[in-house]
């Protein structure tokens, strides 16, 4: 679940920035042309050289005051009306349309001083880069035009004119583009050292055991196919019969070896195994039909019983119908001979798991699961259990306590540990026998 939410939470992430990135690239290009003009100041009420050393304060605030007038003058709406007549402004749409052109002229315009200098900068912005030089260039000189000398003292002239922008202010692509791939990276980079909090996910087998208390049985490699022994996932859900030299079947041998003393070791004779994981798709199946075909093949008789009602598999792995089986016996809908079937390996008798409706609980918990277990005993040596993951036995909990071991399934890629604790737990509530845990599908 862990895994799950993080690779969803990764999708949404890069989904949502690129999104954004999309959005912006896709944005009108805006620039921003620039002009200068100088203020030469006849103003009497301006200090001389000469008091400035004995005022500077006052000389600041003089300054400040009168270049802010400048600029105000600047973006007045007189000078304003004055751009516009001159460029024929208000014959374009995107003034047209308006019900304050003059406004509208404004917000593409910026006045700034140029600190500590009587210099004073005019920047005009607009989708057309030439428009942008037009407009910055023509504050400039109706600032300067003689007919404004009523509203300003001082003789001013253009600095420099406005040239056309090359390159657009926004959207900046070269910086987005930036942006958006560093994020990509650190996602990724999260992704690969993203291990939750430390109590969550362990992947070394002793950290495994330690934590469970549990013997390990062993570890089961993933298995891949080859091409020639191994070429489809029926050949890797029987991989100790189509490839009994590869590591997967050695691993499985070294098993069912630890499996069988441990079974064995109390001095009784034990039969009955129950195969179960802390969550689905740990491999429970793959496990229960591999250490059965070994045991068949060690001298064993071996009868293998899907229990996992909800979601069976082991038919189709032997390519068998799923009519009638251990839920059809339970219910009372059929006897024991007509549900064993033949696997095909010599020694080997499969159950399916049939399909005759059932309440949850009831029909296991009844007394067919111990008459079962009884016909089942006279007949084979071992029998083996694929039954739900521990969060949802529900109906095949009884399992547990009529069979003489447990043994829990868990991903050696995704193991959770509050998960696999609880499952511990669970099961040992239900009368659970457990024998151990096998680590499947280890990246060597």
């Amino acid at each position: 679940m862990i895994m799950r939410w993080k690779w969803i939470m990764a999708l949404l992430f890069l989904i949502i920035v690129g999104l954004a990135a999309w959005i912006s690239l896709k944005q009108k290009p805006l620039y921003i042309a620039y002009s200068t003009v100088i203020i030469e100041t006849v103003n009497p009420d301006i200090p001389a050289i000469k008091d400035i050393a004995e005022s500077n304060k006052a000389y600041y605030l003089s300054y400040k005051t009168y270049m802010e007038t400048q600029r105000k003058i600047i973006e007045s709406r007189r000078v304003s009306h004055h751009v516009i007549k001159n460029l024929g402004l208000k014959n374009k749409k995107v003034f047209n349309l308006e019900k304050d052109p003059i406004g509208t002229l404004l917000k593409k315009l910026k006045v700034d001083i140029i600190r500590g200098t009587w210099v004073i900068r005019i920047s005009a912005e607009d989708e057309d880069p030439e428009e942008a030089r037009r407009i910055a260039n023509e504050f400039a000189m109706a600032y300067v035009n003689p007919s404004l000398s009523r509203i300003k003292a001082n003789s001013s002239r253009v600095q420099d004119f406005a040239d056309v922008p090359l390159e657009p202010v926004r959207p900046n692509k070269k910086l987005i583009i930036a942006v958006y791939i560093i994020l990509i990276a650190a996602c990724g980079a999260g992704l690969i050292f993203f291990k939750g909090p430390s109590d969550i996910i362990i992947k070394d087998s002793n950290d495994i055991a330690a934590l469970l208390q549990l013997p390990m049985l062993g570890s089961v490699p993933k298995i891949k196919p080859d091409w020639k022994n191994v070429k489809t996932k029926a050949d890797v859900d029987r991989i100790v019969e189509k490839d009994p030299l590869c590591m997967a079947s050695e691993a499985y041998r070294s098993i069912r070896a630890k499996l069988l003393f441990s079974l064995n070791k109390s001095g009784s004779i034990a039969k009955s195994l129950v195969m179960t994981s802390s969550a689905p798709k740990e491999g429970k199946t793959i496990s229960a039909i591999n250490l059965a075909i070994m045991m068949a093949r060690s001298g064993e008789n071996v009868l293998l019983v899907d229990a996992h009602i909800k979601r069976p598999r082991v038919h189709d792995v032997f390519k068998m119908n799923n009519d009638a089986g251990f839920a059809d016996y339970l219910s009372g809908k059929a006897d024991f001979d007509s549900i064993v079937k033949y696997s095909g390996i010599e020694k080997l008798s499969i159950v399916a798991s049939g399909k005759a409706s059932y309440r949850p609980v009831e029909p296991i918990s009844s007394k067919n699961a111990k008459f079962f277990l009884e016909k089942a005993s006279a007949i084979f040596s071992k029998i083996i259990f694929d039954a739900p993951p521990a969060a949802s036995l529900e109906a095949a909990v009884v399992l547990l306590s009529i069979c003489d071991g447990t043994v829990i399934i868990a991903d050696g890629n995704r193991i959770i540990k509050s998960l696999l604790s609880s499952s511990k737990e669970l099961l040992h509530k239900k009368g659970a026998n457990i024998i151990g845990i096998i680590l499947n599908n280890v990246l060597l």
